[in-house]
């Protein structure tokens, strides 16, 4: 009896590890581009609004890094192309990217990427005190990297734009006073400027650009079903309170210390989207400053 009873305990254990594993295992990979960033200043932010979204469907996704890292324009080939290495990426709306990609149109900034301010070296820093219109702001060069939406952005409101090939490349640039500004959103410079503290660099007090955009989870064509589901936890998460919660969390300090009612707001147009695309009718989807 004693033998039967812990050859049956045998058996059910066994088929109870098989079935773990078989469900842990049964989970759907979902890869990301690693960032070129030495530090990311928003990658806890971005993963836990995309973890609290897929918990609403259990063990069904896992998202995952890629094993390399992937500058802005190659991440998003990778993410477009039928074979591509990546599942799911976030960044800029584009109209292109809004083609070519599925996007999920909830903005994850709320619109703060573009409310953007700027890093200058500390020895510049009231270099742009007395900009009060755009035409004032042309006198300068502005830093971007060459991938970047921005720099269309920057280039078609008549502003000068030097462009780097790389992320950290931009900073370095700036040290060495090949352009005179660097603009970031208000939710990414804090972090950023934590990150670089060993350089010679601050947040310009004086003025904020401005233009309409949003920054959005974007899924592969390929993988159409995740998205719905993406689409839907989002949704969710939204209506119980828990991403402005999380919003609130990471970002609340930064859009305070970046003081845009005191500053000179730089008006820009956005030619690379189109702006009925952006969701303006649901009021709690954005910042309001």
């Amino acid at each position: 009896m004693y033998k039967y009873f812990l050859s049956s305990c045998l058996v059910a254990g066994a088929l109870l590890i098989a079935g773990l594993s078989n469900h842990a295992y049964s989970s759907e990979v979902i890869y990301y581009p690693r960032s070129t960033a030495k530090i990311d200043p928003h990658i806890d932010f971005i993963l836990e609004v995309l973890n609290a979204a897929l918990r609403q469907f259990p063990n069904k996704y896992l998202p995952q890094p890629s094993n390399e890292h992937y500058p802005q324009s190659r991440a998003i080939n990778e993410t477009t192309s039928p074979t591509g290495r990546l599942d799911l990426l976030w960044t800029m709306s584009t109209n292109e990217r809004e083609n070519n990609l599925i996007p999920i149109r909830i903005p994850l900034d709320k619109g703060t990427l573009g409310w953007r301010i700027s890093f200058v070296t500390n020895k510049k820093r009231d270099l742009l005190k007395q900009v009060k219109t755009l035409i004032d702001l042309q006198k300068f060069d502005a830093g971007q990297v060459h991938d970047w939406p921005d720099t269309e952005i920057l280039q078609s409101n008549n502003l000068n734009v030097v462009s780097s090939s790389t992320y950290e490349a931009s900073f370095k640039m700036l040290e060495v006073n090949r352009f005179d500004y660097f603009p970031r959103a208000i939710f990414e410079i804090w972090g950023e400027l934590a990150a670089h503290s060993a350089s010679p660099l601050e947040v310009e007090r004086h003025i904020v650009l401005h233009y309409p955009t949003a920054y959005y989870f974007f899924v592969s064509p390929r993988k159409s079903a995740f998205a719905r589901d993406l689409n839907s936890g989002m949704e969710r998460i939204v209506a119980d309170g828990q991403f402005e919660r999380i919003f609130q969390k990471y970002h609340r300090e930064s859009i305070q210390k970046a003081n845009i009612k005191r500053r000179t707001i730089i008006e820009l147009s956005n030619p690379l989207l189109d702006s009925q695309k952006l969701p303006f009718n649901r009021q709690e989807l954005w910042f309001k400053p």
